[in-house]
Parts: C-alpha cells; structure tokens; sequence
C-alpha cells in the first residue's frame, strides 16, 4: 500500500508507505519516519525475515501535510503513528524503528512521547543535544552543517540541495553575518536557520531538543550505530552509558548495544574511506540493523545478536573488537607534551618559550577530512569539506598551523577511548578559537587525521553556562574534548598534532572580537601564544589500551 495518509490528532495527514510480508500475518513491524523522502527506503530486507515494514514522510515533507520545522512536532507524530500501526490487523504488537540522523531523532522523540507500542530501536549516527555537539561544537557553530541541512535540505517540501554547486560555496559562507546567509544564498528568510544561529548560548530553546531527563522512558533494548569519522562518536557513547544507568530491570541494561565502525555519517558501501582502505573486515558488520531487528522482534535475547555489549572496529590493526565497558577498563591515561621545536613526547616540558600564531579570520583553514557529518547529497559543500581520514601535510605549510610531533615509535601502541587536549594559552583578542587535530604519521611521511576537536573561548569555563570573554593577553588554560578513537599507531610511525584557530566551514570563524556571532560584520587578527613549560605544560591525553 502506498501513499496511506495517517491523519494525526490536529488532522494533518502524513504520506505514508505500508509493505506486507508474503502469506498471513499478523506479523511485527518496523517503522522509519524520515524526512528524505518515504520512497528511497526498501523494505526488502525486512520482508525476506517476515517482517512488515511502515515508511513515513515526516510533517511538511514530501508528500506528508503540514510545515516542517526541526523536531517539534516529531514526538506527537510518532505517538499518533505507533497508535495506528499498532491498530492494524496485520500488526502482531511487535514493533521497531530504525534510521540514521534525523531519522534516528524520530525514535528518540518517538520513545519521549511516552508510547509504550515500541519494543525495540536501532537509532544511527545522531547527537542526544543539539547544541553539545552537532549544530553547535563546544560553542562553536556548525555552519557547513547548520547551514546546507536548514536552508537547502529541509526549507522546502523537497531537497534542494543539488542546487548548492550553482553559486561559490566557500564565498557565500564567508559572508558576513552569517545570520544572513539564508537570504544571500536564495532560500528567503529561513526561521529554523535563523533560530539556530541566533541561539548561540545553551537555552530553553535547546533544552526542548535534548535527551537529557528522558532516559528513564528508554526501557526497551537499543543498538546504537555510530561512525570513527562522523561527528556523533562521543555522543553515541554518552546516550549508551546513559541508557544502561535509566534502565530500571537488569534485563533492559543488559540487552543495549553499540557499534561503531570505520565510517562517517553512514554505514560505508567500500572499505575505502577517505584515503584510506581499512580492509575486507570493514564490512563485516553492514548488517547489523537488520539482523537487530529481526533478532529482538521475533523474541529472541540481545546475546543472540551479539554477545559483547560494545563492538568497535579498531582502525590500523584494521579488525572488529568486542568490549565489556567503555572506556575499556584496561585504558590507562597518558600524557604526552608539546615541546619548543615542534617535538611531541612523554616528558614534562621545563623552561621553554611559548610558540605563536596570527589567526586571520580573512583566511581561515580550510577543511581537510575530519570527524564530521557533511555528506555528497550537498555537493557544493562536500568539494570542500568532505569527511574522513586524509593526509594533511598541504596544512603545514601555512603560519596559523603549529605542528608537533613525536619520534619513530618503536613499539605498537592501541588507543581506545576518549581523547582530549589540554591548552595554556593566550590570545590578543577577547574572544577566539582553538582547535587541535590528531594525526597519524606515515612512514612515507602522509599524516592521516583521526581525531579533532575545538573550543570557542568565552565558552572556555563551562559550554552550558553564559559566555565570559578574555582578557587579551591574559594566559588561561582550556580543556578540548576530542573525538574518540580506536586506533593503532603502528611501530615505525609517528605521532603529530596540529594546533590552529579554525576548520573552516566545518565550524564558523570566530572573528575575534566579543561581539555576537551571528550579527557580527567586523573582524580583527588575533595574535596567539601556546604555553608549553614547567607551569603551563600543554599537552593530548591518551587512552592507551596496549602497547605492544
């Protein structure tokens, strides 16, 4: 059946797309609610394991009635949804959900609106907040992101996306303030897009789009999908952590999973990522939302599906690993300094002089790779900030870039875990950005990416609270929570990590001056000074889970 319209309770109908299994049923169901339209999702597989699947435009998209605005109506919707499914004949009483991104959000504000149809979630690639990490980072904007998926993605009934490549991507989003760049690129005036911006402090206006204070509601089993090189990594692991402790029976605690793969915003088709092949073993678990759902809607125990309740594929030793806790409980935390010479090592640093950058908002860094969700449905923006491991040597000659990096390691050593910087610095401006990626050194010399991080500066004290600015000059220590990783740093290779002030469009430049960001049209160049001594001893924070 196609095109059912499913009337809501304020009488909008939604479009929808019902497929049967072969034979009688009743059977049980899984349900995608989408906002990329109804009719790119097969059912196929789900109906080889006799299960029924229900797809569904999202409010205001495609073919569905109704005004689209980011995630507000998609708890009432899901509710009402899973009321009508539920009353289907051909329903067994059994039901799913699974989907990537938005998609995923659906089932979380499915869960929040107190349904208790659903029996079991496969939520892919997506944040628990909003403004932690996803339209903002650490306060910083997600402006590639923010602005491609508000504007042209989901501003109108359909995508328009394909349309980006027609004007200077990297021009537009230069342009100043950024809360114009809906009216400069031809959308019109965009509300969501202009509500984000504006937003730029955590508020109610985020708080209505968070996880957090609705755990409690998740007391079915979930596997969670995440990716090394998309942008949600360590918020896949907050909501699974948070998930197990808000389970109220032993039986639910038990039963969640998470897998994380060498991907980005998506389960990879190839083993090449990037510039990267991680091997035949890459794939290995492409099936894992449907043997998820199949397993746990025809009555059988998580252990059946996977025994471990973590399985991540640990890149360079280019294998899957099962673990029991995160991080594992073998982790030992390791510093490693950053030194005068551009020397990266174990040893406490004594009396050395600072090192020093002009960051010019004029000319940021540009993007290469990284741990984001920006995707080749917007290609206009995709050219110049794909994501995933690439070499970044092309960085190192630029001024705004310091490089630190380590000897020839002499022995294996495994990260596993959550990885972050510690930073003594100083700026000349009342407020900036800095930015820190890991990176693996070849021993052809390339320099693969595989964890970053950033933080805006008047965010510095507590990302949840109001900004205080700086005082210039003024030395003030930051702590840059990074993606986290598994990964083996190969004997024979090196270590490198580049300290910046921006990655540009991935997040927005800061312009240095204090003032809002979203209305901001001046700029200043700030002069920064990275501290690496006996009292202000910068340094990256190893999970080293073996060394062999």
């Amino acid at each position: 059946m196609r095109n059912v319209k499913i009337k809501m309770r304020d009488g909008v109908k939604l479009a929808t797309n019902v497929f049967l299994p072969d034979g009688n049923g009743p059977w049980p169901v899984v349900l995608v609610r989408t906002a990329y339209n109804r009719n790119f999702v097969s059912p196929v597989d789900f109906l080889t394991k006799n299960i029924a699947v229900v797809v569904q435009d999202c409010r205001g998209r495609y073919a569905s009635e109704g005004i689209f605005y980011p995630f507000v109506k998609e708890e009432k919707d899901g509710y009402d949804t899973l009321e009508w499914i539920a009353s289907q004949p051909w329903c067994n009483g059994k039901i799913g959900m699974y989907g990537a991104s938005y998609l995923a959000a659906t089932q979380f504000f499915a869960v929040i609106s107190g349904s208790k149809r659903l029996s079991v979630l496969c939520p892919q690639f997506m944040t628990g907040d909003g403004w932690k990490q996803a339209y903002y980072c650490n306060g910083a904007l997600s402006l590639g992101l923010t602005w491609s998926w508000l504007c042209f993605e989901t501003n109108s009934r359909t995508s328009e996306a394909q349309t980006m490549p027609v004007f200077d991507v990297n021009k537009i989003l230069k342009s100043l303030p950024i809360i114009e760049l809906d009216k400069k690129t031809g959308a019109g005036l965009v509300k969501s897009y202009r509500d984000f911006v504006t937003n730029n402090v955590y508020n109610s206006f985020w708080k209505r789009f968070s996880l957090s204070g609705h755990f409690e509601k998740f007391q079915i089993p979930v596997l969670l999908i995440a990716g090394w090189y998309d942008y949600y990594p360590g918020e896949m692991f907050k909501i699974f952590q948070q998930l197990k402790k808000h389970s109220k029976i032993k039986e639910i605690a038990e039963s969640h999973r998470i897998i994380v793969g060498p991907w980005t915003h998506g389960v990879n088709s190839s083993t090449i990522l990037g510039e990267i092949d991680f091997g035949s073993q890459a794939l290995q678990e492409n099936d894992a939302t449907v043997r998820w759902l199949d397993c746990i809607l025809h009555g059988k125990n998580a252990c059946e599906f996977q025994k471990a309740p973590i399985r991540i594929f640990v890149m360079g030793k280019n294998c899957w690993q099962d673990e029991y806790e995160w991080p594992p409980a073998r982790v030992k935390y390791e510093k490693w300094y950053i030194h005068a010479g551009g020397l990266l090592d174990k040893k406490v640093p004594t009396d050395e002089k600072q090192d020093e950058f002009d960051y010019n908002p004029e000319d940021p860094l540009p993007v290469i790779g990284g741990n984001h969700s920006i995707g080749s449905y917007n290609p206009g923006l995709y050219e110049i900030a794909k994501p995933g491991p690439y070499d970044q040597r092309v960085l190192e000659s630029r001024k705004d870039v310091l490089v630190y990096t380590s000897d020839v390691l002499k022995k294996n050593m495994e990260i596993i875990g959550p990885v972050s910087f510690v930073l003594f610095a100083s700026s000349s401006a009342p407020d900036t950005d800095f930015v820190v990626k890991l990176a693996d050194v070849y021993p052809d010399g390339k320099s693969i990416n595989i964890s970053e991080g950033i933080i805006r500066a008047r965010f510095r004290n507590d990302i949840w609270g109001q900004p205080v600015l700086m005082k210039p000059g003024r030395v003030y220590k930051f702590h840059i929570e990074m993606m986290p990783t598994a990964y083996l740093f190969k004997k024979g290779h090196r270590i490198k990590v580049y300290i910046t002030s921006s990655n540009f469009p991935l997040w927005d430049r800061n312009l240095n001056t204090g003032k809002d960001p979203a209305r901001d049209t001046s700029f200043q160049i700030a002069h920064q000074k990275i501290f690496h001594d006996s009292f202000r001893p910068s340094h990256i924070i190893f999970p080293i889970s073996g060394v062999f």
